[in-house]
């Protein structure tokens, strides 16, 4: 985004892989004030993608790696949290194994994030997730029903 452009909304872009939702945001005037990605390879390639046009994003240090790692509360502020929390678990794609898989359990950092920021007076105005096939079918309807449980309630 050219720096004289004022942003319309930030983003964040969790799980980001090389960034779809980034593109997505962006193009719509979006800003991206954090993202995390943990794969090397498409690490790289969002480097290469973006960091022309948002260095804040990258030498302030908010393109993180392990989610895991991070405390949701030192996450800038946003309006629009983005996800592709990871869908092999959840996927035809995947071995299905939801949350059993340890990839699957992802998806709870994500609501943590939510939490923190809706305690903190900072509740993000839209939510966008990435689904897969099978997503609403996994588990006879459990998964999508703890998803949608747990993000209306915030845990």
């Amino acid at each position: 985004m050219s720096k004289t452009k004022k942003s319309k909304f930030k983003f964040i872009d969790l799980f980001a892989g090389v960034g779809g939702f980034h593109i997505a945001m962006n193009s719509i005037g979006g800003e991206c004030e954090f993202a995390s990605e943990w794969d090397k390879g498409a690490r790289e390639t969002y480097i290469n993608n973006y960091y022309k046009h948002n260095k804040k994003l990258f030498d302030s240090g908010n393109f993180a790696g392990d989610i895991n790692l991070i405390n949701p509360k030192a996450i800038p502020d946003f309006n629009i949290l983005c996800a592709g929390f990871p869908c092999q678990p959840f996927s035809h794609a995947g071995l299905k194994k939801g949350f059993e898989d340890t990839r699957g359990t992802l998806f709870f950092n994500v609501a943590e994030i939510i939490k923190q920021k809706t305690d903190m007076g900072k509740q993000p105005e839209v939510i966008v997730l990435e689904n897969v096939k099978g997503l609403k079918t996994h588990d006879k309807g459990q998964t999508l029903k703890i998803i949608l449980r747990v993000i209306g309630t915030g845990i």
